[in-house]
Formats: C-alpha cells, structure tokens, sequence
C-alpha cells in the first residue's frame, strides 16, 4: 500500500519537469529568433540606407561604398572596404557611441581613445612629449629671427594645455607629463641673454583654475582663459594702459570640442563666450588666401558647423591682415596657432596693423614682412602642445 501511494506522487513531478523544459526551451528560441530578427533588420537597414558622407559628431569622413574591382576582391581591399563602409554607416551609430561612452564612465573608465575622462565631464587631451632636438632647433630659430629683425621687440608665450592648470579633475593616477616642467625647459633653451622675452602664462591660469579657462569638450582655452592671460602678461607686452572693461557676448551654448568628438562623449556641449574690449578703436581683417574682408574678427556661419571654434577668424589661414584705427605707431606681426585666434582681439586697440603668421601653411618669406610692414613688434603665441609637435615654426622663419 506505501508502494503504490508514492508511484502516483512521483508520475507528476516528472511530466511538470519536462513541461517546463519545453517551455524553456520555446522561450529561449523565441528570444533567439527575436534578436536574429532585430539583427538582421538593423543590417539591412544599415546596408541599404543611403550612406553619410561626414559625421558632424566624429568631425570625420565616414567611409562609403566600395567600388568593386576583380583585383580589390583578391587582395582582400574590397571586403575591408565593406567592413569599414558597414561600421562607419551602422544604424544610429551615433546613438550607440554616446552610450558605450556613457557605459564606460558608470564602469569607472577614465579614458577613452586617447583623451582622459576627468571629474565634472571635463575631457583632457594628454600633454605629448617633446623632442628636445626638435626644440632647440626652434629655440636657435626663433633667436636668430630675433636678432636678424634688428632690434624689434620680440616675445614668446607659451600656453600651457589643461592637464597642467587643473590636475586636480584629471582621474586619479592619470598618467600624464609635466608640462609646466617642459615650458620651463624650452625657456632654457631660449637662453637667458636672448633677445626674446619669455611669457610663461601657467602661474596665472594655475590662479584661476577654478574659473571656466579651457573649453570641457575641447583643447582650446576659453576666451575667458585669454582674457585673464592678456590681463596679467599686458606690461609685458608692452601695453602701458590697457583697456579694463569688456563686453561679453554669449555666441553658442552648443559646442562640442574635438576631445568630445575623440572620446565619444557627444552628450557634454559647451559655451562660446567673447569678450569685447570696450574701446573706440576701428577695425577691419583682411584674409588673402581667401579673397576675405571684413569688420568682424568673427564668422557667425561657422557657428552652424561642426567645428565652431572656427567662429574666430573663420579657422586657420597662411596670413591674416587686422588694420586699424588705434593710431600708436605700432605694427605686430603675431605668429601663432589656433590659440591666437580667441586671444587677437585683445591686441587690437593697441596696434595700427596685425599681421597673423601661421607657420605651418605659410611659404612665403617671413622675414621680409619685418621690413616690408614696419613691424615694431614681434610675438609669438603658441599652445605648449603645438610647439612640442610641429616643426612648421622653425622652417619658416628659417626660410
């Protein structure tokens, strides 16, 4: 009688238990066939939808559909022209970056293709690592520019990246160079009986570090960052009086840096602020290479692009021209990198002419311009991390 009580009690466990198998296993193939089909939808999706030719977020061409060849298809260039062409065009891929960026922060990764995730969103692109031959080649340059220029006053600033002014919002154990160290060692290349004054604008952005000096999302520092370096560094240019009240103009609250593009972070967007100098002084650029001339030092149109830091003078260009009304005998010839772009407008009330040199799309003779624009002064403005990768500056004034 025990016998055939348990038989019945031990006949439904067993029937239970291959019923939920089976509706494992349906479930399972469910979601299989589910996500097959969502796959294949977004690869079809993705190989028929008519390409992008230029992300606006990436700031780079994407790659499109390669032209079938017979040699491409053996040496295996057609089919990594597919591979490449099928990444770049993938279905909302700029949705699928931002949230692989923003999934990486929540797992605690602090850099991202190069550029270092820091605290409050700010992105920080790593200091390089100078060449010290390469320096002292730019360092003779610029000395001997110098002296050839027959007793023009001459200057250098070199501007320090983010990582050296706020190394408090890098992550923890970053690893990153001292760059106020390498400033510090391209002063000694100089030599301290150089005809060139050395401008070293760290200690003072250092003060400020609290304040919006560089751009989050991008390498360039903030027109308010220029503003406080033109400030402090006017006596040292040789500007007695300089003007102390500006105008602020709010031009953009959308703009979203290289470093942003870079690492993939297109959610964090920043401010462009200028700050006009109040005074009476007159001006107008002249741009040759484009055929430009205009009363603006800013290109508003720029704004509706993807890279609108080039709102400042419209971008790089060999030579720019600034004329004004200041009336003080004074000519300047500015040769610089990009960061002279958002720093140029302090100048201006105090020099007749501005002549903006920048070396590395410049071939024409720079020191003719010496003689042939009257120059009176003669300054160099560069970004720390331009100057210790680029060679253009001492190829041309050795030209």
């Amino acid at each position: 009688m025990e016998e055939t009580n348990r038989t019945p009690e031990a006949s439904p466990k067993k029937t239970g238990s291959r019923q939920e198998t089976s509706e494992k296993r349906k479930a399972g193939t469910l979601s299989a066939l589910i996500i097959s089909a969502f796959i294949l939808v977004f690869a079809a999706v993705t190989v028929l939808k008519p390409d992008r030719k230029f992300s606006p977020n990436e700031n780079r061409n994407l790659a499109g559909r390669p032209a079938f060849s017979v040699s491409g298809l053996l040496d295996g260039s057609f089919a990594q022209g597919l591979t490449e062409r099928f990444s770049d065009q993938f279905l909302m891929r700029d949705t699928w970056i931002s949230l692989k960026a923003f999934l990486d922060r929540a797992a605690g990764l602090r850099e991202s293709h190069g550029v270092y995730i820091g605290r409050d969103n700010w992105l920080f692109a790593a200091p390089e690592e100078p060449d010290m031959e390469a320096l002292q080649k730019i360092a003779d340059a610029v000395n001997g520019f110098a002296a050839s220029a027959g007793g023009v006053s001459t200057r250098m600033m070199l501007v320090p990246c983010a990582c050296a002014v706020m190394p408090d919002l890098l992550p923890a154990d970053a690893p990153v160079r001292n760059q106020a160290y390498d400033i510090e060692r391209f002063r000694e290349l100089l030599g301290s009986s150089t005809a060139v004054s050395f401008i070293d604008p760290t200690e003072v952005l250092r003060q400020h570090r609290n304040e919006q000096l560089y751009y989050r999302t991008d390498h360039h520092w903030t027109c308010l960052g220029s503003r406080i370096v033109f400030e402090a560094s006017a006596a040292a240019l040789g500007i007695e009086q300089p003007v102390s009240s500006y105008q602020a103009y709010a031009l953009s609250n959308m703009f979203l840096g290289t470093l942003g593009s870079q690492s993939g972070n297109f959610i964090t967007r920043d401010a462009i602020v200028i700050y006009v100098p109040d005074s009476e002084v007159q001006y107008y650029i002249s741009i040759p290479d484009e055929g430009i001339t205009q009363a603006s030092l800013y290109f508003s149109a720029k704004l509706e692009e993807k890279d609108q830091y080039q709102v400042f003078l419209g971008g790089n260009h060999p030579l720019v021209e600034i004329r004004t009304s200041a009336d003080t005998g004074k000519n300047l010839l500015l040769f610089k990198d990009s960061y002279a772009n958002s720093f140029v407008q302090y100048l201006i009330p105090y020099y007749d002419k501005i002549i903006m040199v920048d070396p590395r799309y410049y071939y024409d003779s720079a020191s003719q311009l010496v003689s042939r624009e009257g120059i009176t002064d003669i300054l160099f403005l560069y970004s720390a991390n331009t100057l210790f990768t680029d060679n253009s500056l001492a190829d041309c004034l050795n030209a």
